[in-house]
């Protein structure tokens, strides 16, 4: 009985799982990889920002109300960075193509030194433009959130993008990229809106 359930399950599902995987090949296609890429990245970077401010709502009792403008502001570094990742890697794999040792080595050493920094940067000006921040203060936040952020890089995607660059497929190596990122943005909201603010205190 139990088998014949599973079975009918199984042809029951059928058009779903056909269409699904209909709809994912089209998203993954060259002709709109990029819109794709770009759509996770603002999902993720909104996804983090809002498990952040979740946590801190919980830790207040719920005193604190959503900030919404944050939440946009977040979103559009993740508009910006989306394209970016994407033709980044594009790059990397016509650079340095293959999955061997030495390969691996170098895309992990040029990833940090090169666009780790350029991530920061593109956030914080991002979030600086937002915020109408003149040349003084985002000089202070390079200084000052720009570092730590580049620290929690260095810890969190080392490791993360030995396996993006062994493990998975350039197709889906932004996707991976923005489900590591919901740490990561998770850590950059905290350490661009929360940290800042109770060290300013």
């Amino acid at each position: 009985m139990i088998t014949r359930a599973l079975s009918a399950v199984s042809i029951a599902s059928r058009p779903v799982v056909k269409f699904l995987r209909q709809r994912t090949s089209i998203l993954f296609s060259k002709k709109f990889i990029v819109y794709t890429n770009t759509g996770i990245s603002i999902t993720m970077s909104v996804s983090g920002d809002s498990i952040q401010q979740h946590y801190q709502r919980l830790k207040s009792d719920g005193a604190r109300t959503w900030d919404l403008r944050r939440t946009m502001k977040m979103a559009l570094t993740g508009l910006a960075l989306g394209p970016i990742v994407h033709y980044w890697y594009l790059f990397l794999e016509k650079r340095f193509p293959g999955r061997c040792l030495k390969v691996l080595v170098k895309k992990i050493f040029v990833d940090q030194l090169v666009f780790s920094p350029t991530c920061v940067t593109v956030f914080l000006l991002t979030v600086g433009a937002c915020e109408g921040q003149g040349t003084a203060k985002l000089k202070k936040e390079f200084q000052e959130t720009g570092v730590r952020l580049l620290l929690a890089d260095l810890i969190l995607w080392t490791p993360a993008q030995a396996v993006n660059f062994y493990f998975i497929p350039a197709k889906y190596r932004v996707l991976y990229d923005n489900m590591v990122s919901l740490t990561a943005d998770t850590v950059y909201s905290y350490l661009r809106f929360e940290h800042r603010n109770q060290t300013d205190v």
